[in-house]
């Protein structure tokens, strides 16, 4: 009886431990399936594919094809380069605005008749190029008066005198006025200032012309008219 017992007690705890090992693989398995079925929260769900090298090279071949296409054109809204020579022609052209000066012109001076205590100045281009009497002449009769004498402004020309080659330009001065009691003296020269185009100031050599004869001079009373073409506008002045 106790040998019986003791086997069939061996047999039934032998039972349950093949029974418990069947339901923990059981469990295991259907614990396995579980877990496939869903991704690992930590990894992505859909990894992406990593670059092939023709894929990095064609990547290139792209960037490259871009690059090319927009900076080996040439900018058309760049200014032209500069050549150093201006287009644009000077006032006048080809120096007919130079001044009459005492380097291109003869100055003569004569003592007139009518009307008296007057002299006529003559300027005659000698050069080979035009140039311009500008104003009036500035008109000194020595070297110890301190300005020029002064000038009719009635007497201003409708246009700038311009003298070719060999052409003359005229201007009347008046030594003596009314007798107001000033003290005269006397001189054989006259010197002639030019004016430039702006004016105001001399430019160029003077010029120097001899008188004939000495005439008698009043500085405040002198006065000279501005350069004409033509000789008849100032000889009754």
């Amino acid at each position: 009886m106790r040998t019986t017992f003791r086997i069939t007690a061996a047999a039934t705890t032998t039972l349950i431990a093949a029974l418990a090992l069947t339901a923990c693989g059981s469990d295991s398995g259907s614990d396995a399936a579980l877990s496939g079925d869903k991704p690992s929260a930590s990894a992505p769900a859909t990894a992406a594919p990593a670059p092939t090298a023709g894929d990095a090279a064609g990547s290139k071949g792209s960037d490259s094809g871009k690059g090319a296409g927009t900076g080996s054109g040439k900018h058309t809204g760049a200014p032209a380069k500069s050549t150093g020579k201006s287009t644009k022609k000077p006032s006048g052209g080809g120096g007919t605005d130079a001044p009459c000066t005492g380097a291109n012109v003869k100055l003569t001076a004569t003592e007139v008749n009518r009307p008296v205590n007057h002299i006529l100045l003559t300027v005659t281009n000698t050069g080979k190029t035009m140039c311009n009497a500008y104003d009036a002449p500035a008109v000194s009769f020595s070297n110890a008066q301190q300005s020029p004498i002064a000038v009719d402004k009635d007497t201003i020309p409708q246009a700038v005198v311009s003298l070719a080659p060999g052409a003359s330009a005229y201007a009347m001065v008046r030594t003596l006025g009314e007798d107001d009691g000033s003290e005269s003296y006397n001189t054989g020269q006259v010197v002639v200032y030019f004016q430039g185009k702006v004016g105001m100031e001399s430019t160029g050599p003077s010029a120097y012309a001899k008188l004939s004869k000495s005439v008698g001079v009043v500085d405040s009373q002198a006065m000279a008219t501005y350069w004409q073409s033509d000789l008849s506008s100032i000889e009754a002045w």
